[in-house]
């Protein structure tokens, strides 16, 4: 599974079918970053001369979205900021389907989902609730934790603070503290700190642009 596609099925709402937890905004900058994430993991990009800079250097990807994403890196590169802001039109562009709805398609294509139904506002029918279940075990034991993460695990833990799924990960009021500190440190050192760090400051300028100024 994807590190995208896991952080999408624990924003899925297991009785709706619905993103009803975090919000779409968010939640797509997330997924973004989660998809570079992937792409590096892969070897299909690398840093480029900066930290803050991506190139494409290998290849195939492995998915569909993967590879729309690694267009998305070509068109909008070198700068991640760049890639991360135009990732859900580049997505929507090249395959159809914005971030969101990109990486839904990749888990109802394993069937861990079902296809969309519902009309306006479509409800994806959970069919592997094993899958999330497990998820949301291993990403609460690395939240209340102490030791060192692996890679994959600490991508998608690092995004579950910014994309409003904390209670996901810590459920109880008196573990918030410390998954916090697990989640804001969680790509420290690691190939994909800055990219963590853009996809926060990102949202961080969303939401104040958002801002209405009292006239």
């Amino acid at each position: 599974m994807l590190l995208a596609e896991a952080l999408a099925l624990l924003a899925v709402d297991p009785g709706s079918g619905r993103h009803a937890i975090g919000r779409r905004g968010e939640l797509n900058a997330c997924l973004a970053g989660l998809l570079l994430a992937e792409l590096v993991l892969e070897g299909v990009v690398q840093r480029g001369a900066r930290d803050d800079q991506v190139v494409v250097t290998g290849g195939p990807p492995t998915s569909a979205t993967l590879v729309g994403a690694t267009t998305v890196v070509a068109d909008s590169g070198p700068k991640v900021k760049a890639i991360l802001s135009h990732m859900d039109r580049g997505l929507a562009h090249h395959l159809g389907l914005g971030t969101w709805d990109a990486v839904v398609a990749g888990l109802v294509g394993t069937g861990v989902l079902s296809a969309a139904s519902g009309g306006a506002r479509p409800r994806h029918a959970l069919l592997a609730p094993d899958e999330r279940h497990a998820i949301v075990a291993r990403l609460r034991a690395a939240a209340d934790g102490g030791d060192d993460l692996d890679l994959r695990t600490a991508a998608v833990l690092s995004m579950t603070g910014p994309a409003n799924l904390l209670e996901v990960v810590a459920p109880t009021r008196a573990t918030r503290r410390h998954a916090r500190n697990r989640i804001d440190h969680a790509l420290d050192g690691t190939d994909l700190e800055a990219t963590g760090k853009i996809v926060r400051r990102l949202i961080a300028d969303a939401a104040a642009a958002a801002v209405v100024t009292p006239g």
